[in-house]
């Protein structure tokens, strides 16, 4: 089955335009998968979800320059090629799981009902089992620009 959809980058009505950050997976085979190729077609994040057992790097990057990396081997988050210090830890990881999602936040106008303004926040990071067996997350929520803070 065919996840791919045929889009115009710049067509001006397309969803795809309101994303600052787009998605990059890497396999253990070293196959990778771009949300938006080199031909302009978009992937839809199943195919990744497909393959989540030999996800080993999955990032976000925009035009500007940052780069958000999670390192599913060794449950490290980077930014811009560094590693936190506050996420890397020598405690043992096991299970170690990606965390991505979107949240949108629309905002409209009480008398006309039309979209008054629409930000989106990516959340990015990873779950794993601590030497416990207790379930911990880690995750970086970023703004369009590029800010971002950790939570867990």
């Amino acid at each position: 089955m065919d996840n791919s959809m045929d889009i115009k980058i710049n067509s001006g009505n397309n969803p795809i335009d309101s994303l600052s950050f787009l998605w990059i997976a890497i396999f253990s085979d070293g196959t990778k998968i771009e949300q938006i190729d080199g031909n302009g077609i978009e992937h839809r994040f199943q195919l990744v979800k497909d393959r989540f057992e030999d996800l080993v790097y999955f990032n976000l990057t925009d035009r500007k320059g940052h780069l958000f990396t999670v390192n599913l081997i060794n449950g490290l988050i980077g930014y811009n090629k560094l590693e936190f210090p506050y996420i890397e830890s020598k405690e043992k990881k096991e299970n170690i799981r990606l965390i991505y999602f979107l949240r949108h936040r629309i905002e409209i106008g009480t008398e006309d009902l039309q979209e008054k303004s629409h930000t989106i926040e990516y959340h990015l990071g990873l779950q794993y089992l601590d030497k416990l067996g207790n379930n911990q997350k880690i995750i970086l929520r970023i703004d369009s620009e590029g800010s971002f803070v950790i939570g867990e």
